[in-house]
């Protein structure tokens, strides 16, 4: 006769990361990454900041991680940053 001893696994979110908050990180390291090329990191960083922040405000009200999240608002806000340099250093030579 055998016995089960692992513990239940936990029936909330505590502890789980959001969807939306992977995808906002995703993104702004994507729009960091791509930065040099203007409209993919003007996108991909207003991308990440906004589903970024969304998924800081769904892990705050459910408790779930919320480290990726703000990574990736951390990340948009480079990508915005170095993506907007580059266009104004661009524009300004011509």
């Amino acid at each position: 006769m055998s016995t089960d001893q692992h513990a239940p696994a936990p029936t909330g979110a505590t502890g789980q990361n959001s969807g939306i908050g992977i995808a906002g990180f995703v993104t702004g390291l994507l729009g960091a990454l791509l930065s040099w090329f203007p409209l993919a990191g003007i996108i991909l960083g207003i991308l990440g900041v906004v589903l970024g922040g969304v998924g800081v405000a769904q892990g705050r009200r459910s408790g779930a991680k919320t480290g990726l999240a703000v990574a990736g608002v951390v990340l948009g806000v480079i990508a915005l940053v170095i993506s907007i340099v580059l266009v104004v250093c661009v524009l300004s030579e011509a």
